[in-house]
């Protein structure tokens, strides 16, 4: 079978950096809406031409629609993740070659990985090779930003699902990525009082002078050993410089490899004590997503896609990395899809994507997001998909 995918791919690959060129060419990022629709329109048709399946697309209110497919049959179900929004604003980088490699926005994160993943699926269809179970395409337009309109629909479908493959790049040497930090930030704010500095120093409360010992105490939290690190990025205070401040506040960012990790930061910056007298302070915690940890699962899902690319003549290793993908759980965003629905229809907006029992019972048990993947991602036999996706890594390495 490798042969045969291989020859496959070889005969067809001027279709396939054609249509990488045909999805780069069509910019968005994911604050252009009217650009991104656009994008959507000709990955539908990609999708349509390459795999003769008609994609369904699951509108969301703020513009950032989902669009999904799917290949095969089966109970068991392996989830390919993907985004079609990119970073850049449109003309920021042109669509160019230099040799054996492309340039443009998009042509590494992710639109590299779209394209492997539709051709993956008409290489099976039109090899007649049965995946052996469901595989289930999805692809957001607001991963760039955090994916927000659409981790309720995403989590929805990783539910039940045996494991889920990211179309992210690899690593620039071409290892995999097994592990993903998750992210935090804290917006503090302090109060004081204020007083004239020069005739009523005494009276005054430096809402400036808590600040500083806070950020102090707070950017010593970080520990590299660890793989915790914590950062105030922004700071601001005062009004005039004769008047001793009645307000400051600053923001922090922080990234932790483990939930362990995550939760110790959380209780530090929570119950961090006052230490200037009779200033107060407020914390405001925004979630970010939780750390993909390397886990048991995940090294066994590595071990079968390594011995996927030895076959292919691919040789890789792994490593834990600091930014976020899908790949990373979302806190308080579990669910179960209400219904499928024909696949040649929109679903709409305002159509439930899980049920609030199912939610309420995430909720009660703290971060279950982490325990639950864990339990996606035990052993299974992928060596069929796996076999495309590491074939395409090939590609993903000449695309830049």
């Amino acid at each position: 079978m490798e042969e045969r995918l291989l020859k496959y791919f070889r005969d067809h690959e001027a279709e396939i950096f054609g249509d990488l060129e045909r999805l780069v060419k069509a910019e968005a990022s994911t604050s252009d809406l009217e650009a991104l629709a656009e994008t959507r329109k000709v990955l539908e048709a990609l999708i349509r031409e390459r795999t003769g399946e008609e994609p369904l697309v699951y509108e969301r209110e703020g513009g950032h629609d989902l669009v999904r497919f799917e290949l095969g049959q089966g109970e068991e179900k392996l989830l390919i993740i993907g985004h079609y929004d990119t970073v850049h604003l449109i003309g920021a980088i042109q669509y160019r070659t230099e040799g054996d490699r492309l340039y443009g926005p998009g042509v590494s994160d992710m639109k590299s990985g779209l394209i492997s993943a539709i051709w993956t699926a008409r290489a099976y269809k039109e090899l007649g090779i049965d995946p052996g179970r469901k595989l289930v395409f999805i692809f957001n337009g607001d991963e760039e930003t955090g994916s927000h309109e659409s981790s309720d629909i995403i989590c929805g479908l990783a539910e039940n699902a045996r494991a889920a493959l990211v179309c992210e790049p690899c690593v620039g040497n071409g290892d995999l990525k097994t592990g993903r930090k998750g992210n935090i930030k804290f917006n503090v704010t302090i109060h004081g009082k204020a007083s004239h500095a020069g005739n009523a120093h005494k009276e005054g409360i430096n809402a400036i002078q808590e600040m500083a010992a806070e950020i102090l105490k707070i950017q010593a939290l970080t520990d590299y050993e660890a793989g915790t690190t914590v950062n105030v990025g922004i700071c601001q205070g005062g009004t005039k410089v004769n008047v001793v401040p009645a307000a400051a506040s600053f923001s922090v960012d922080c990234r932790y490899k483990s939930m362990e990790e995550g939760q110790r930061i959380r209780r530090e910056i929570l119950e961090l004590p006052i230490s200037v007298p009779g200033a107060s302070r407020e914390v405001e915690i925004v979630e970010g997503k939780l750390p993909m940890e390397e886990t048991q699962g995940n090294m066994e899902l590595f071990a079968a896609a390594k011995e996927c690319g030895r076959k292919l003549g691919l040789s890789f290793s792994h490593q834990f990395v600091g930014g976020g993908s899908h790949g990373d759980p979302h806190p308080g965003r579990p669910g179960r899809l209400g219904g499928r629905g024909s696949f040649r229809k929109r679903i709409p907006a305002d159509q439930p994507v899980y049920s609030a029992d199912r939610a309420a019972g995430f909720a009660d048990s703290g971060y279950p997001v982490e325990q639950y993947r864990r339990e996606l991602l035990r052993q299974g036999d992928f060596e069929d998909p796996l076999l495309a996706a590491a074939l395409f890594l090939k590609y993903r390495y000449r695309s830049g």
